[in-house]
């Protein structure tokens, strides 16, 4: 099995996120906390079905991990292949760590009242709130960035790479250490929010390069 034969897989469970996510009842994925207009809201969860998302998700993500890349062909020259694939990672990477990181906040209202819940909204306050918005952003965090920056180090296209037809490898054949990894997915958010600049800015279509190839030593190359 080759690296693109996850193109449907990972297309399918998308749309079935999608689907699901406008038919389930509304429910709190994750934390939120918030102080407004003088009124307090602490609110958090997951569901039932978007923590089976999440596993069949989790399940194909690493998988692709370790199936060997499908043949490299030649640089991909466009930039708006790649913007897509952004997104495409982006809803993938949510729905994969969010419902998991909101059972944090449901255990921890469950040990405080006695009751579970899959999601709750409060308007009082609690010990602890604070250190558990601030440890499941975090964890959530590092999980997202984690998700862009493991195929980079394993050498494989992300899930929205691979629906695309293409991945990123270092330019000078180096294995990408962990600190230029996660140092690259952080400025890619960066880029992902000025696209506009990318034509203009260390522009390499030959190579496959745009600026963040350029500071990082990695170029788009499509795959067979």
């Amino acid at each position: 099995m080759k690296a693109t034969d996850f193109r449907w897989p990972f297309l399918i469970v998308l749309g079935g996120v999608i689907l699901l996510g406008n038919l389930a009842e509304p429910a709190s994925l994750g934390i939120t906390s918030d102080w407004s207009d003088g009124r307090y809201r602490f609110a958090g969860g997951t569901a039932p079905w978007a923590l089976g998302s999440s596993v069949v998700i989790l399940v194909l993500y690493f998988w692709l991990m370790v199936t060997p890349s499908a043949s490299a062909l030649n640089p991909l020259p466009g930039i708006i292949r790649r913007w897509l694939a952004f997104w495409i990672d982006f809803v993938l990477a949510i729905m994969m760590v969010t419902p998991i990181l909101g059972v944090i906040p449901c255990i921890r209202e469950w040990r405080r009242t006695g009751i579970f819940e899959w999601s709750f909204e409060r308007t009082s306050s609690a010990p602890g709130d604070g250190w558990v918005t601030a440890v499941t952003f975090l964890l959530s965090l590092t999980a997202i960035l984690a998700y862009w920056a493991y195929p980079l180090m394993r050498g494989t296209p992300s899930p929205g790479s691979c629906v695309l037809g293409y991945q990123i490898a270092p330019a000078d054949e180096r294995p990408m250490t962990v600190q230029r990894a996660f140092l690259r997915t952080l400025v890619g958010f960066v880029a992902v929010c000025t696209p506009y600049l990318a034509p203009f800015i260390k522009r390499n279509r030959k190579r496959g390069q745009f600026w963040l190839d350029e500071v990082f030593g990695t170029y788009a190359v499509q795959l067979k």
